[in-house]
């Protein structure tokens, strides 16, 4: 504290004073403040607190709160058997108890400042290994712990919040910090429940784990337990009996003490057994009645601070009606406790079960019998539940925003009726489908066209614009069936030489104009709704991992069916994507498809490079190519002479798979290196 004198009118420190008054001086008792460091609070501490019923509305009510609506799973698109799904996943929460296991593990989060479920997985793995949810057939368990019962192995300033290894105490005595029984657990199988913010310093000095509720809570609610026990007492002594007594002050100081007592205990007896006494003719008896003036402002004013530190409105906190009842300020409070709970299952509940969807979707035995949707979030449903009046209301707003962006051109009907009805409830955003984006943007640019040419070419545009109109996905008929055929088709400006289908889609050719094959694009899958000029490029995965161009597909509606047609051709855990290649793309491709002049090397005539050729002459190898990359050329030799490969078909043996997967796990390495490989070539020509 800066030393002030009398005549100075600022402090050192910069602060005004009055040397009058006293402000900012010696005598300014304000000017004393200080922070008080409190510490954390010991577990025995916190389990004490608990006992009390408010301490216990504060820890149980946002865990029964948090998970009354109970929380599932929403997929990023309509699946088949969708409802169905969402039913057996529900049906195996329900089944497990596992949300209450999830309702313990937050009160103990809630009281201590941290918890864990330990699930316990039937994987065939220790629990201090990975753990891997495609290996695990069926959860054994799940066991909600404390902080004090788990802690970090190992943890420094960078993964205090998540360590690799959680020591669990197996010990009969949790007390005894030295106990060497504990189980080492990898992190891949504790969900973790976060206390209250703490910070990163703070937070190592506690393990790891954040805060507890009930350390917040605690000095208010000392405060308000004060002033109830206190008002208590002051309303038991409301009235204060008086008894006057002639001369008391000179019986005192005679020494008549224990006269003057035994006089006022006979009184007090006779009130109480006879309801009146017998006085003298100078004593007199009143009742002096105390007042409680601006007790209730002060009662007002800490029962504000109690509910703040709750964080939840009062009539929650005291399992009462609100004051406002069906009012806007009853509405108020019931959207505030609502906005306060979908805060804490964001922070303190959807990691844990987002870790816990994923291995149960996962898992063969689970809900979905293993087979993982490929984009799905956890869904709390809507705490608050609005009125009948109000969600009319809304819709109502909605339905005419909806009708404004309809007249604009910016949405069709078809995407105000999937975004608003296309799910299990109404839903409030509007999702575009990027077909819809796609025809719309045509639409604009053949109606520019159109203005630019006149009557004529405005009639034309819109006749063209009504042929390349599609249907919605609920009216549109199934993919044409494109019979076996040797035609030549032109889309996207490439040549095409259809040749075999398998009744769902065409497998074809890129040929060049004269109709020689093009070898550098493998096949392409060819739909049967000719008219979708979109070209789409599938990806797959190679034995060593690595990501490779697949399949071009074209003559399909959507993504969806270019995918269904893309996971048939090839082995479903081969497919790694689908991309919508733009214009550009498909210019390069053009570029890339242009005819090579005929080379001659080594004896050969190759039609271009890396263009392979047949080589029966060769006392060794079958094949030969002349590889270029970027400006390295090479002449290679593959494939052993009279050894059939085993190229990937329809409907081929087991043994013939095998000899093909044989071959690449055995030259993945060399596979990897490319064009200027053997190995590359001999894998793509005959395996």
């Amino acid at each position: 504290m800066a030393e002030v004198s009398d005549n100075s009118q600022f402090r050192e420190d910069g602060v005004l004073v009055n040397a009058i008054t006293g402000l900012g001086t010696k005598r300014d008792k304000s000017a004393y403040y200080g922070i008080r460091s409190q510490g954390l609070m010991s577990d025995s501490d916190l389990e004490a607190l608990y006992y009390d019923p408010l301490c216990r509305r504060v820890v149980d009510v946002f865990a029964e709160a948090a998970l009354a609506k109970r929380p599932t799973v929403k997929f990023a698109e309509e699946l088949e058997g969708h409802d169905e799904i969402i039913r057996n996943i529900e049906q195996y929460l329900e089944d497990s108890e596992a949300f209450f296991y999830f309702e313990e593990a937050l009160k103990l989060q809630r009281i201590y400042g941290g918890a864990a479920i330990f699930m316990v997985c039937d994987d065939g793995m220790e629990p201090s290994e990975p753990l891997n949810p495609a290996r695990v057939r069926g959860i054994a368990d799940l066991v909600p712990l404390s902080k004090k019962e788990i802690k970090p192995d190992d943890y420094d300033y960078l993964n205090y919040r998540n360590p690799e290894l959680y020591r669990i105490s197996t010990s009969k005595s949790l007390s005894n910090s030295n106990d060497l029984q504990y189980l080492l657990v990898h992190n891949s199988r504790i969900l973790r429940f976060d206390g209250l913010y703490l910070p990163w310093r703070e937070r190592l000095n506690n393990s790891g784990w954040g805060l507890s509720a009930l350390q917040v809570f605690y000095d208010p609610w000392k405060r308000y337990r004060g002033a109830t026990d206190g008002l208590s007492t002051m309303l038991s002594e409301m009235d204060l009996f008086v008894h006057s007594i002639p001369g008391l002050a000179n019986k005192v100081a005679s020494g008549r003490e224990g006269a003057i007592k035994a006089r006022l205990e006979a009184n007090a007896l006779a009130r109480s057994l006879y309801g009146g006494m017998a006085l003298d003719s100078e004593e007199e008896v009143s009742f002096a009645a105390r007042s409680l003036s601006g007790a209730q402002d002060i009662f007002d004013r800490l029962l504000d601070d109690l509910v703040a530190a709750a964080d939840c409105p009062k009539p929650v906190l005291f399992g009462m009606s609100p004051a406002g009842g069906l009012s806007e300020s009853g509405k108020f409070e019931d959207k505030l406790w609502a906005s306060t709970i979908e805060r804490y299952q964001s922070h303190s509940l959807k990691r844990a079960l987002t870790q816990y969807f994923n291995v149960i979707l996962s898992m063969r035995a689970g809900p979905t019998g293993g087979n993982v949707p490929s984009q799905w979030t956890v869904h709390f449903p809507p705490y608050f539940a609005s009125s009948d009046a109000d969600k009319a209301n809304m819709r109502q707003q909605i339905a005419l925003s909806d009708q404004i962006y309809l007249n604009a051109g910016v949405i069709t009907p078809m995407e105000i009726r999937a975004s608003r009805f296309g799910g299990t409830e109404y839903q409030l955003d509007t999702v575009l489908h990027s077909e819809e984006e796609d025809r719309l943007l045509a639409k604009r640019e053949l109606e520019h066209e159109a203005a630019l040419q006149g009557f004529e070419g405005q009639r034309q545009a819109l006749e063209n614009n009504a042929q390349a109109a599609r249907v919605e996905p609920e009216q549109q008929a199934p993919d044409e069936l494109v019979e076996d055929s040797s035609d030549f088709l032109h889309m996207n400006g490439l040549t095409l030489l259809a040749n075999a289908s398998n009744g769902i889609y065409q497998v074809a050719s890129v040929v060049h104009p004269d109709g020689q094959r093009n070898d550098s694009e493998p096949v392409v899958l060819i739909g049967g709704r000719l008219q979708d000029q979109k070209l789409y490029r599938g990806f797959v995965k190679r034995e060593d991992e690595t990501i490779a161009p697949g399949p071009l597909l074209m003559g399909f509606y959507s993504s969806r069916s270019a995918s269904r047609a893309l996971k048939h051709y090839c082995d479903e855990e081969e497919v790694s994507g689908l991309t919508l290649l733009d214009p550009l793309d498909i210019e390069h491709l053009k570029v890339t498809f242009d005819r090579y002049d005929s080379i001659e090397y080594a004896g050969h005539t190759f039609s271009g490079y890396n263009k392979p050729i047949r080589t029966p002459d060769h006392k060794t190898k079958s094949h030969a190519v002349l590889a270029k990359e970027g400006e390295e050329v090479k002449l290679i030799r593959f494939g052993q002479q009279g050894v059939k490969g085993s190229p990937k078909t329809e409907g081929e043996s087991e043994a013939a798979r095998n000899r093909r997967k044989s071959f690449k796990a055995r030259h993945a390495k060399n596979i990897a290196k490319g064009k200027m490989s053997a190995a590359y070539w001999s894998s793509r020509e005959k395996w």
